[in-house]
């Protein structure tokens, strides 16, 4: 699957490189980031190049992560892709984090605008998915800003943060 170059009004998203595992290390370090993941903080320069090179790292058929930097500074703040892509199908899932510093300005709502016209015109998609968190209500307000509906609840299905988690399902069909 290729990793895509975008640009938006504010924002470019771009593949990452091994030059950016510093950031990688920043943002996936950060409790905020990884609050609603089953994932724990990353503790190390090594386990952020660990992640690169398993999520985010140009090339895969199933996935691609791209870094979301600021076209004014090209400051890095956040990631976003697809994940479980599957040609047959054409539907892929759509993930993403972002600094907290950057929340509620709407960078993410924009990331996932381009993501999506991506997503349906050059990969000829017909479905997106996304899961979240009911307790992450920034989250669901992005998905439901961008056109994405509530299609059911996924009861207990991660164990994390001490407790069985569920998650809300969501999807986006190309109209």
């Amino acid at each position: 699957m290729e990793t895509p170059s975008i640009t938006t009004d504010r924002l470019r998203l771009r593949p990452v490189t091994e030059t950016d595992i510093d950031f990688v290390f920043k943002l996936f370090s950060r409790t905020e980031t990884n609050l609603y993941s089953e994932d724990p903080d990353i503790k190390s320069l090594k386990e952020a190049k660990e992640m690169y090179v398993r999520y985010m790292k140009p090339g895969s058929d199933t996935h691609f992560r791209v870094i979301i930097e600021l076209t004014s500074t090209t400051e890095p703040i956040g990631t976003i892709g697809f994940y479980n892509y599957i040609t047959d199908y054409r539907r892929a899932e759509m993930g993403y984090d972002l600094l907290k510093e950057y929340w509620g300005q709407g960078y993410m709502s924009e990331a996932v605008q381009a993501i999506i016209k991506y997503g349906f015109e050059e990969l000829g998609l017909v479905r997106i998915e996304a899961t979240v968190d009911p307790e992450n209500i920034r989250s669901i307000k992005v998905l439901e800003r961008n056109g994405f509906k509530h299609e059911g609840t996924l009861r207990k299905r991660y164990y994390y943060s001490g407790k069985w988690r569920d998650e809300l399902f969501y999807g986006l069909i190309k109209e």
